[in-house]
């Protein structure tokens, strides 16, 4: 309740309709690394992109081949506010079923936030994160490139571009973070509940 009546009082606070306009942003798929739990060879593998969790706005890259490192540099054009939050998945393909490696989230009022507004050749390798039976692990590495995104954030109310990240950030599930050679767990806030099956992630 505290953080609807949070997000209810920046809404009405006015200029609303400025922090709900669509821009075009550029986001391109570059690679992944993977990473195999138990498997062995070679995978074929694709990402999927959705913006708003809208079937409407879904789109996928072609499919490739790869073990340690899948190459795509693939470009998709979305229509995006500042509270967007995009969301990205690596799939493997097999023949009975596909299945996800791992799942990443992209805010844009975070990439606002970090370059002043202005989202500009903007690449970030993105920690990929799995679910199996509840329990949480890493999913390799994604690394994507967003641009052409310019928006006045100094024209926004009073903040209004940065609702979906605090708002997350009070209501939400803080994810762990861990740091353990190449293998990296982000941060990344989801309204689920995960059981961690090995106790260091929380120290």
């Amino acid at each position: 309740k505290r953080c609807d009546a949070m997000a209810s009082a920046d809404c009405s606070q006015g200029g609303s309709n400025l922090a709900s306009d669509k821009s075009p942003l550029s986001l391109s798929v570059i690679s992944a690394k993977p990473k195999l739990h138990n498997r062995q060879g070679r995978i074929n593998a694709y990402v999927e992109v959705s913006i708003d969790g809208n079937a409407n706005e879904t789109k996928k890259t072609g499919k490739r081949t790869g073990s340690q490192e899948i190459q795509w540099n693939e470009n998709f054009m979305f229509n995006v506010t500042p509270q967007s939050r995009l969301e990205l998945k690596l799939w493997s393909c097999h023949k009975l079923r596909n299945e996800v490696l791992g799942t990443a989230i992209i805010r844009v009022s975070e990439a606002l936030k970090k370059n002043n507004g202005t989202v500009e050749n903007d690449q970030l390798t993105l920690n990929l994160h799995a679910e199996n039976k509840g329990c949480l692990s890493s999913g390799g590495e994604l690394t994507v490139s967003l641009d052409g995104l310019h928006i006045d954030v100094g024209k926004l109310p009073n903040g209004t571009a940065m609702i979906d990240s605090v708002t997350k950030d009070l209501c939400a599930l803080s994810l762990y973070e861990k740091d353990s050679g190449s293998s990296k767990i982000s941060g990344i806030h989801e309204e689920r509940n995960f059981t961690i099956s090995d106790p260091s992630m929380l120290s």
